[in-house]
């Protein structure tokens, strides 16, 4: 634990002694049953985070009534008394190593404070109390109220949200903190003495007439006395612009709501947890200079739910480090939600299929065509249940298209999951890696594999239009590499996340940047994952976006644009930036198609794979591994 002597300092969360300081937060991997049920799905999941080290595992968002558990589907549905006999299951498998066992209790409705009988806050009162004392027959250690993220339990206390005029309104200090006065009492009476509750807060809702800091602090140092943990976030769900502060994308900076938990440990009497973009590196600084008690991480866990065990060994080289994509927040909870994905982790969410990865008793031998994120991670895979890869990389370093992706200053977190990637691929016993080796026909034919993997990747599209081949033409990948400069003014074409990322970096650096893509500014937030935040970004920094607009000419000092409906415009610029998309390198697939029976095509090449990413190119090496 070299390194981590903070981290791994025991701590006492009231009446419960936990190993380290490190938690798994709530999250919502969708792995219960319709009906809310514990699933071996779900066991096995949550399995994972306590086997790998963390000292209190939390258990996602759960629905305290059946109003909530009707509208929030395949996640544990406390309102159920049978809902007990699971989780005996859950508690039991996290308990199997060492770790406390937490579960976060919560209520989101469509209703307002206002709108609410006496007698219906006594009944969700009562809703919380019941579900928690279902926790301690389920063998739980502690339960986090989540009073936080706009919530109906944090809109009581919010002048914003609750318009009531009675001892539950808004008007002094003692009536706007009642109803979680009032919950609290509910639960501890439920509980006992001998379990810990930890309530979950933003310490500031980031909204006009939101709770702020100082009001969030005020009403912390009034419930204090009641609980034994404080878990400090920010945001609110019921403002959008708030929502990356709560799931924070790779744009903005790691630790991000530290500040706040700060605060909070600075003039309270309890243990604060800190929540946002940790790593177990962050999570060290962190307590180390006291500004919090203990570190939460969820997605970090999903990335690798080994990592307190990997830094407590003195491996914390080797923790597969999260990108921040939000990949695994794809499913919506009130809609048709999905199971759990992550980008750089295939097994999670597909718990317990590959929780135990045995090797093989029929060793191959197998040629995989190209070193970047799949055939990397195909290499890794196999190596681990003991075939022999060899891995044939064209250039001089391994990483194929990873470098491209890590390059632009807003993408650390993807070059930081690059230069792991590559990192393990070069540590890993039993893959023979061919550097600066183009493969041929000729090559791997006296290779004589028993396998083929095919991961050449993709390049990038080019407009087929006059002008294109103008020395002013450069694409993003290389100006975000360094490899093009640019002009002031600059024209880029295809607002997709990488022209969008580009485009605010070139922004950062004083360009005066127009982006035209054909799709509508909403079509364009929409076509995928942090789209919207990006756009927003680009915006802010004087981006000027027109959609609607495809790229007919580029001419001497200009670009030439048409709309639908035929209209042309100039656009006057020194530089035009293309990003318009990648296609798979057909033409190279085609010379490897039948010198195995057993041949797999991954990643970015792979057909169908329209828009190749990390989350493909990682699932397709992966399962290719499997299936040899």
């Amino acid at each position: 634990m070299a390194g981590f002597s903070h981290v791994f300092k025991p701590i006492k969360i009231g009446p419960v002694r936990v190993k380290n300081r490190i938690e798994v937060s709530p999250a919502e991997p969708f792995l219960c049953s319709r009906d809310g049920m514990i699933t071996p799905e779900i066991i096995a999941f949550t399995a994972q985070m306590a086997k790998g080290g963390a000292g209190i595992v939390t258990v996602g968002d759960s629905p305290v009534n059946e109003q909530y558990a009707a509208a929030n589907r395949f996640v544990v549905n406390l309102s159920d008394p049978y809902i007990v006999h699971g989780l005996v299951s859950l508690t039991d498998a996290i308990h199997r190593y060492g770790a406390a066992a937490s579960i976060e209790l919560n209520l989101r409705a469509d209703y307002l404070p206002a709108d609410l009988s006496r007698q219906e806050i006594r009944q969700i009162i009562k809703d919380f109390a019941d579900a928690a004392g279902r926790c301690r027959q389920g063998g739980f250690d502690m339960v986090m109220i989540h009073g936080g993220h706009g919530h109906t339990v944090s809109q009581f206390y919010s002048p914003l949200m609750n318009k009531r005029t009675d001892e539950y309104g808004c008007d002094t200090m003692e009536n706007r903190c009642r109803f979680a006065d009032e919950l609290l009492d509910a639960v501890r009476e439920k509980i006992g003495p001998d379990m810990a509750i930890e309530y979950r807060i933003s310490g500031d809702e980031l909204m006009e007439g939101g709770v702020g800091i100082d009001e969030a602090l005020e009403f912390a140092r009034y419930i204090q006395d009641k609980i034994d943990l404080i878990h400090v976030s920010a945001g609110s769900l019921y403002d959008p612009s708030t929502i990356p502060y709560i799931f924070q994308p790779s744009y903005l900076p790691m630790a991000t709501n530290l500040h706040l938990a700060r605060r909070f440990k600075s003039e309270l009497n309890i243990p604060v947890t800190t929540v946002g973009s940790f790593n177990m590196a962050l999570a060290e600084e962190a307590l180390a200079s006291g500004q919090a008690d203990v570190v939460a991480m969820i997605r970090a866990f999903i990335a690798d739910p080994e990592q307190v065990e990997k830094a407590r060994m003195g491996r914390a080289d080797e923790i597969r480090p999260c990108i921040r994509c939000n990949r695994c927040l794809s499913g919506d909870p009130h809609g048709c939600p999905k199971p759990l994905r992550c980008a750089v982790n295939p097994a999670s969410g597909r718990n317990p299929e590959f929780d135990d990865i045995r090797k093989t008793d029929k060793p191959k031998k197998v040629v995989i065509i190209g070193g970047g994120c799949a055939g990397m991670e195909a290499a890794r895979q196999l190596a681990r249940r003991g075939h022999r890869p060899v891995l044939f990389e064209k250039n001089n370093a391994l990483g194929g298209s990873l470098i491209q992706a890590g390059a632009n200053t807003m993408k650390s977190d993807v070059r930081r999951y690059g230069e792991w990637s590559v990192r393990m691929t070069e540590r890993t016993e039993g893959i023979d890696i061919k550097l600066g080796v183009e493969a041929t026909r000729e090559l791997v034919e006296k290779e004589a594999p028993d396998a083929l993997i095919i991961a050449v990747g993709s390049e990038q599209i080019v407009p087929d239009v006059p002008g294109i081949d103008r020395e002013n033409v450069v694409l993003a990948v290389d100006v975000d590499m360094g490899k093009a400069e640019v002009g002031r003014r600059v024209v880029l074409v295809g607002a997709g996340l990488t022209g969008l990322e580009t485009a605010v970096m070139l922004a950062d650096r004083g360009h005066m940047v127009t982006v035209i893509d054909m799709l509508s500014p909403e079509e364009i937030v929409s076509r995928e994952k942090n789209a919207g935040i990006a756009y927003k970004m680009a915006l802010n920094r004087g981006v000027k976006i027109i959609g609607g607009l495809e790229l007919t000419k580029v001419g001497e000092g200009c670009v030439m644009a048409q709309d639908q409906k035929g209209k042309e415009t100039e656009l006057p610029c020194d530089s035009v930036v293309v990003s318009v998309g990648v296609k798979p390198r057909s033409e190279e697939i085609e010379q490897f198609m039948d010198i195995c029976l057993e041949t797999y095509i991954v990643g970015d090449c792979a057909p169908g794979n329209k828009n190749g990413n990390i989350a493909t190119a990682v699932r397709d090496g992966f399962f290719a591994a499997m299936n040899i």
